[in-house]
């Protein structure tokens, strides 16, 4: 734990107040062009993040359904911004930045650049490289403290979460890995920045799995829910090189079907680490006593999956027809698949 004094917690927040006041935020800045803080903060992801969904503005401007929503509406009703709605899929729809808003962002961005300019013009440039990085340092820990309290909620949430077991409750399987130079662990928080890069490397293919966004909450949203668990597969350097989650697939009186998640870093595929991963997670999946594995949506193009999966006893039980958007605007099916665990 690190030595934080009171003072310096509450001289942070004092200097804080200050830069808020002295922006004029509490004077809801910029009311004379007639925009919001917000409304700028939404101008300024069209530009940075052109034709967006109103979800990936959300979670850039890190609001939630119900604020963004009227974020958006009370934008759209002065004209800043519209929505477009894709003309392949009707059901999605773009926001884009209209003329007005351009002239809008136009209004307001060079008063905020002045304002700032002017500032830094009255320091030294020793003083000014303490800034940025002090802002900077400032932000990243803002952040990092968001992150992990999200993690830590949805863990606490899970009070009766199932109890992750040790690889070495699978010999077989343990001794397979270390043959191909690989261990399996329970997920620590040291493997999180590994195992979120191979989650966009994954989600970014648009092979795997049907998500469209691949930030960091939605890897938290995805993988650590608050009754599963979480596996990583290391190389002997200790390097993350895929992992995967398990977790009941239903509540209630469904809840003795189990669900999974594999990934593996693109460099590594091939190997045989996938085959072991998944059964793994079946006998894991046993253990807990759940039943059965159910995966409702494998992709119908992911044919490798489709076939290893096969070959570990999966059966195709049902199809959902033009399940997924390709990023070309053209369909393809789901597969629910599904095996029983009492012949493993």
């Amino acid at each position: 734990m690190k030595n934080l004094s009171i003072e310096a917690i509450n001289e942070l927040r004092r200097n804080a107040r200050s830069v808020v006041r002295e922006l004029g935020l509490l004077n809801d800045a910029y009311f004379e062009i007639g925009v919001t803080l917000a409304e700028r903060h939404l101008l300024i992801e069209l530009i940075t993040c052109p034709s967006p969904t109103m979800g990936e503005i959300a979670e850039r401007l890190l609001l939630d359904k119900s604020t963004i929503s009227r974020l958006i509406s009370n934008a759209v009703k002065k004209g800043y911004v519209k929505c477009v709605t894709d003309g392949k899929d009707k059901r999605k729809r773009f926001l884009e930045m209209t003329e007005k808003g351009q002239q809008t962002l136009k209004a307001f961005e060079p008063i905020a650049f002045n304002q700032t300019k002017e500032a830094l013009l009255t320091l030294t440039n020793e003083e000014i490289e303490i800034v940025h990085k002090g802002v900077g340092l400032y932000a990243k820990g803002l952040k990092s403290s968001r992150i992990q309290n999200t993690v830590d909620a949805e863990h606490n949430a899970g009070s009766g979460a199932y109890n992750s077991k040790k690889i070495e409750s699978l010999p077989e399987i343990s001794s397979r890995l270390a043959q191909l130079g690989f261990t399996l662990d329970p997920f620590d928080e040291k493997d999180e920045e590994g195992l979120y890069e191979i989650f966009q490397e994954v989600v970014d293919s648009g092979s795997q799995f049907p998500y469209e966004c691949s930030s960091i909450e939605e890897f938290h949203r995805q993988f650590f829910t608050p009754e599963g668990q979480v596996y990583v597969c290391h190389s002997l350097r200790g390097e993350v090189v895929g992992g995967f989650y398990l977790k009941a697939n239903y509540s209630g009186r469904s809840s003795h079907i189990a669900n999974a998640a594999y990934m593996i870093c693109e460099v590594y595929r091939g190997k045989g680490i996938g085959s072991l991963l998944i059964k793994a997670s079946l006998h894991f999946a046993k253990d807990l006593g759940l039943l059965a594995m159910q995966f409702n949506m494998v992709l119908s193009q992911n044919k490798l999956a489709i076939k290893l999966y096969e070959r570990l006893g999966f059966n195709v039980i049902g199809t959902i027809p033009q399940a997924v958007r390709n990023p070309d605007g053209s369909f393809q099916d789901g597969y629910v698949m599904h095996r029983k665990l009492d012949n493993l």
